[in-house]
């Protein structure tokens, strides 16, 4: 058995890329073997560890054709235990060649489907759109947690992936389901920050809101230099949020 998790809002500048890097690292170092899938055509994903599909290796673009497997186009991290199928700018080639086949939408799924015994999570990375490259990312997982900026303008987002979701459940993958809300860019002092948690525990129940991640400096800093937050700066109060976030999803407990 395996978990499928999907980082997704449509909403750019919500700290999702950021969320599925230091989430899908906190859960290599907590023990599990992870595969991070960048869906994201900006590959900011891939970059964050440091990769490149710019040596001409092949990525995920060349696995969803079908042109190579899904094995041939893993990396390994630095992350122990974590591998990366990467993104490239192809991959935005892609959501004008099958927008409109239907068909190909169950390809990213499928072409993963024989890593599922390598690997006990898989967290893809999505880009902020609704296209195609989502809606594959959103077939191939079954747990989907919105990476929310805590500011009252990103609610519109957070009801358009429910949305979404909600459609592709009744119409493509019924065991996909909203797991929870992720608030970013969190202000302990600032009281509209307090405000949202609160709104959003009142809309879809406590349970589905988890730890929020303080806006902290070196989560800025760390894709640049290639880097985790854990890498970059394992003492920082971000650290200490997303490790704790990734406590939260795999039903553990921190103090």
């Amino acid at each position: 058995m395996n978990r499928r998790i999907v980082f997704a809002n449509r909403k750019g500048g919500c700290g999702k890329t950021t969320t599925s890097v230091n989430v899908a690292a906190a859960l290599a170092h907590l023990g599990s073997r992870v595969l991070l899938i960048d869906t994201d055509p900006q590959a900011h994903a891939t970059m964050s560890f440091g990769l490149s599909t710019r040596d001409g290796g092949p990525g995920l673009a060349d696995v969803i054709r079908g042109s190579v497997t899904a094995d041939a186009a893993l990396r390994r991290s630095y992350v122990s235990r974590l591998h990366v199928v990467p993104a490239s700018r192809e991959l935005a080639a892609l959501e004008h060649e099958y927008s409109h086949t239907g068909e190909a939408r169950f390809r990213l799924r499928d072409r993963l489907a024989p890593l599922r015994t390598r690997f006990e999570v898989f967290v893809f990375d999505t880009p902020p759109t609704t296209d195609f490259l989502t809606i594959s990312a959103l077939i191939g997982a079954e747990e989907v947690y919105v990476p929310m900026q805590a500011h009252f303008l990103a609610m519109e987002g957070l009801l358009e992936i429910l949305d979404l979701v909600d459609q592709i459940a009744r119409h493509d993958n019924p065991a996909l389901a909203v797991k929870g809300v992720v608030p970013t860019f969190y202000q302990t002092e600032a009281r509209f920050s307090q405000r949202i948690l609160e709104q959003l525990r009142e809309q879809i129940g406590a349970d589905a809101v988890l730890s929020p991640v303080r806006h902290h400096l070196a989560l800025a800093e760390a894709p640049g230099r290639g880097l985790t937050i854990f890498q970059h700066d394992l003492r920082s109060e971000a650290a200490h949020d997303y490790y704790r976030v990734a406590l939260q999803i795999t039903g553990g407990v921190m103090p």
